[in-house]
């Protein structure tokens, strides 16, 4: 298990606080599926929690760093402490799709051991949406026969996408979004200014530390050439070869996230209302609807992860539906 350092983020405080309230209670659950509207890393969140559960003196939403439990964790070695997660490939590289039923039945027996210490044993799936079929089966009868002071915590991107049997056994938290004034206090602490602060939250969908990585990967730039660069292909001056090729030297997740920005974008200006759902002048509800269609469409393409496509070509393919649906005249 890699080595993290602990760390809870304002707008995560929620989670923490109705977890140690149960804990001072004696009223924790055998299992919690915690849900992260985030798309990014929650794992450092993952181990703050799990210390602060553990620890024997916690202050206010901290683990104390200093008690037998802390002191542990912090070097990996905490052996009633286990998270399950992607894999990766020591010779390829590559990290794995899903979570494998030998991972979650490793999980299951570390659950049934006894217990190496008089605490409670945490046992962590993350990504959990990233189990197949066959490890959530695996997992249930865990769930529905809890051990004694085991807690499970499922923690995902994407709740729904988790077996409603498996849901069903679980306690349903939501980490809070952050709210404008946090994520702009916490941007600022990072030195973003207000303007770019504004223009990455803008990107991000209000996700501060998404908009902190877009910025760090210079989206704004890559945006500002995208522009340029499409018109010349709608105009004919580009080909949609060369338009990919220069696409593909950026980093895979910026570019689907590029592609989806212009097909919202022309969904809305075609639809009659703008991204405050305000109505607008010129609708084309047929060619936003087929923009629409492409819109997911293109999500499921261009996710190369998951269906080992090629991307430059799946990416020619959604740019070049693009321009036939923006070339045809009025439906």
């Amino acid at each position: 298990m890699p080595h993290l350092e602990p760390q809870y983020l304002p707008w995560q405080a929620n989670i923490l606080e109705r977890a140690l309230k149960l804990k001072s209670e004696k009223r924790l659950p055998h299992a919690i599926l915690i849900g992260s509207s985030s798309e990014l890393d929650v794992s450092p969140f993952i181990r703050h929690l799990s210390m602060l559960l553990l620890c024997d003196a916690a202050q206010d939403l901290s683990p104390c760093g200093a008690c037998e439990a802390c002191r542990m964790m912090l070097a990996g070695t905490y052996s009633d402490f286990s998270l399950v997660t992607l894999e990766s490939d020591d010779k390829t590289k590559k990290t794995s799709k899903n979570i494998k039923i030998e991972q979650i039945r490793n999980l299951i027996h570390e659950v049934s051991l006894t217990h190496q210490y008089e605490r409670l044993k945490i046992a962590t799936i993350y990504p959990a949406e990233a189990m197949n079929g066959a490890s959530a089966n695996a997992l249930l009868k865990t769930l529905e026969e809890p051990a004694p002071r085991v807690l499970i915590l499922l923690v995902s991107h994407n709740s729904g996408r988790i077996p409603i049997t498996l849901r069903s056994r679980c306690q349903s938290w939501s980490i809070n979004p952050a709210t404008p004034e946090q994520a702009h206090s916490w941007l600022a602490a990072a030195g973003l200014s207000d303007q770019d602060s504004r223009c990455y939250l803008d990107y991000a969908g209000g996700d501060p530390q998404l908009a902190l990585s877009l910025q760090q990967n210079g989206y704004a730039a890559l945006v500002a050439q995208f522009k340029s660069r499409f018109s010349g292909y709608l105009r004919n001056e580009l080909s949609v070869s060369s338009l990919c090729q220069e696409l593909i030297s950026f980093e895979t997740p910026l570019v689907r996230r590029l592609v989806n920005l212009t097909l919202s974008a022309y969904c809305y200006q075609t639809s009659g209302v703008d991204s405050g759902a305000n109505p607008k002048a010129g609708a084309d509800r047929p060619r936003a609807q087929q923009l629409l269609d492409l819109r997911l469409r293109a999500q499921n393409q261009l996710r190369i992860e998951e269906n080992n496509l090629d991307f430059q070509l799946q990416l020619e393919d959604v740019l070049i539906s693009l321009k036939q649906i923006l070339s045809r005249r009025p439906i």
